[in-house]
């Protein structure tokens, strides 16, 4: 059996996981606080968990970064950045694939409506 590599990101554990509750609290506070009031739709739903999920990931690596670079690990930097920039771009597809589904669903069935009200 192999010996498992040892992640180039040292944080201590529990820090990351902290590090994302922050940034997720923070951003999805302040997204929801400028949407407009009254407009408690799910897409604006969506939107605000999207941004609150992006802020989170990108507070954490953005600290693990910042860790690394203390401890002048160049690597530890790249890594934390590309894997931040990656879950950044996962969150973003997801939400997009997501928010299409939605949409398809909505259209197909206002859609039918439409058929139905211009008929009679």
């Amino acid at each position: 059996m192999r010996a498992m590599r040892k992640l180039p990101v040292k944080v201590k554990a529990g820090e990351m996981p902290a590090n994302f509750v922050r940034g997720f609290v923070a951003t999805g506070l302040l997204a929801a606080l400028q949407e407009p009031t009254g407009r408690a739709t799910p897409a604006a739903g969506r939107a605000v968990l999207k941004q609150a999920l992006q802020g989170g990931t990108a507070l954490a690596a953005g600290c693990a970064a910042a860790d690394a670079w203390q401890r002048q690990d160049l690597r530890g930097v790249l890594a934390a950045v590309a894997g931040g920039a990656a879950g950044l771009v996962a969150i973003d597809y997801l939400a997009r694939k997501s928010a299409r589904r939605s949409n398809g669903n909505r259209e197909k069935h206002l859609g039918q409506e439409e058929t139905q009200e211009s008929a009679a």
